[in-house]
């Protein structure tokens, strides 16, 4: 068995190249210096706990993964479950978007409802809700806050349409909502992330 510094080093080593990041770029997100970093990955010095700890909720492991033997042999399994996931995900907006497309198309043809293309303007923020949900529930972060604001202005875009087209009301105030909306979007991704 290798000792605990090397078998960290070749984690570290292993899980920043799968972020494509370099050895500046990471110590730039933990606040240390390269020449620490290079330490670390040559296995001539251990990070201490508070840094370990920092790492592993940086590259969204366990502290027992960054400690254990060839622990990264199991990424490639990861990057599988992960193309998994997103596979899942774009088969629901494939289903939101065939079932959207069917009501257009019944709609438009068999019942002659001239604004059957309405389903699909509402279409749009039903897939950005089950991207949000899909997010939340697998932890994409980066992808909840993007999902969470497209599916806001949606929403707000989807309203619109459907006033200006049915009553003929101009609603474009409701845009308005949307500023303070976003900002409340990236302020919760924030506390996300500071509660982890």
């Amino acid at each position: 068995m290798e000792n605990l510094e090397q078998i960290v080093a070749q984690n570290l080593i292993e899980l920043r190249k799968s972020r494509g990041w370099t050895q500046a770029e990471l110590a730039e997100k933990i606040n240390y210096s390269d020449k620490s970093v290079s330490k670390w990955e040559r296995g001539e010095a251990l990070p201490d706990l508070k840094i370990l700890t920092q790492l592993a909720e940086l590259f969204d492991v366990t502290l027992d993964f960054l400690t254990t033997e060839n622990a990264t042999a199991n990424l490639k399994e990861d990057k599988s479950e992960l193309g998994f996931r997103i596979g899942v995900e774009m088969l629901a907006v494939c289903t939101i978007w065939l079932i959207a497309l069917s009501l257009f198309l019944f709609g438009n043809t068999a019942l002659h409802w001239q604004k059957a293309w309405l389903v699909l303007i509402w279409a749009v923020p039903a897939s950005a809700l089950v991207m949000v949900i899909f997010g939340l529930r697998w932890k994409f972060r980066v992808s909840i806050i993007v999902f969470e604001s497209i599916f806001g202005w949606a929403v707000l875009a989807s309203a619109f349409l459907q006033a200006l087209i049915h009553y003929q009301v101009n609603l474009w105030h409701l845009f308005l909502i949307g500023v303070p909306m976003q900002g409340a979007v990236i302020l919760w991704g924030q506390i996300r992330k500071q509660r982890k």
